[in-house]
């Protein structure tokens, strides 16, 4: 059976113990933690975990443009050095709760574009280019520091339309090769393969070497099992690639913003039900899996 989580960005500013308690319940195995580290007592997110079963699965880093400090391709360098200290401060988290993996995103959620004006495709690339090494290299001092801590650095490629540097499987392991760390992953979200991937089986079988994590809502961003995303064929081709990481759910309400949306009184009814829903209906999906290759 694989192991499910939940990143807990998707409750706003519920406390945690409640969190945690929700979680159990839903029959979660564990909990992801949103990469905010003045909002945590690590000792106190151990005792909470293990009194409720769950595991820390990984930091979260959170780069919601315009959070400028915390953009690792950022064209200034003393800005770039803010967001490496950011990672580092993630990094320290992630260690003292003993979360194996920090996930980082190489440029915020809703920059879509290189920084400057780029009124030609030709300087509109040469600018991505740039902005491309600087994250490499950004990235690069990030994983030195967490093999330090013996954390894995895991990197989420975003869909084309929240950030223009790494939006597929294949160039974030193309973005992996170029830091060349050893403790350099990938992160994978079926959110954002729903709209960048021709194929789910090709981009899991591709990444089969560098996958570490995934993040699971459906392609609407609603729990497992409420839209069209193909489930079956991700598990089955995680079980073919020998997967062993964790299975973190991120479904929030139907609303236009998520960040808006996890912050609503009104949608707890939502949350009440969609981590069940979504565990529920992956434990059917791997149990069909199973009783097929029974037979």
């Amino acid at each position: 059976m694989f192991k499910y989580a939940v990143s807990n960005w998707i409750y706003g500013d519920e406390p945690f113990e409640n969190t945690c308690r929700r979680l159990h319940e839903g029959g979660c195995n564990g909990i992801e933690l949103v990469g905010e580290p003045d909002r945590y007592d690590p000792e106190k997110v151990k005792q909470l975990t293990s009194q409720h079963g769950l595991e820390v699965t990984s930091v979260l880093s959170w780069c919601i443009w315009p959070m400028e400090n915390r953009d690792l391709a950022h064209a200034r360098p003393d800005i770039r050095q803010k967001a490496i200290k950011y990672i580092c401060n993630n990094i320290d988290l992630a260690a003292a709760v003993n979360a194996p993996a920090v996930i980082v995103i190489p440029t915020p959620s809703g920059r879509a574009e290189p920084h400057g004006n780029h009124d030609h495709a030709a300087a509109w690339q040469e600018a991505a280019a740039r902005e491309w090494d600087y994250a490499v290299e950004a990235v690069k001092e990030t994983a030195r520091y967490a093999a330090t801590k013996d954390i894995t650095i895991a990197v989420e490629p975003i869909n084309r339309f929240e950030t223009f540097l790494v939006n597929s499987a294949a160039q974030g392991i193309k973005f992996i090769n170029d830091v060349a760390e050893p403790n350099v992953k990938l992160h994978l979200d079926t959110f954002h393969m729903n709209i960048e991937e021709s194929s789910t089986a090709e981009a899991i079988n591709e990444a089969s070497n560098y996958l570490v994590s995934m993040h699971l809502s459906d392609n609407n961003r609603r729990a497992i099992g409420k839209g069209q995303f193909d489930f079956g064929k991700l598990l089955l081709s995680l079980k073919k690639i020998r997967f062993q990481g964790p299975l973190i759910l991120e479904p929030v309400p139907p609303h236009p913003n998520p960040f808006v949306a996890n912050k609503l009184p009104d949608f707890q009814s939502y949350w009440n039900s969609d981590v069940k829903e979504s565990i529920r209906f992956l434990h059917n999906l791997e149990t069909k899996l199973e009783g097929n290759r029974q037979h």
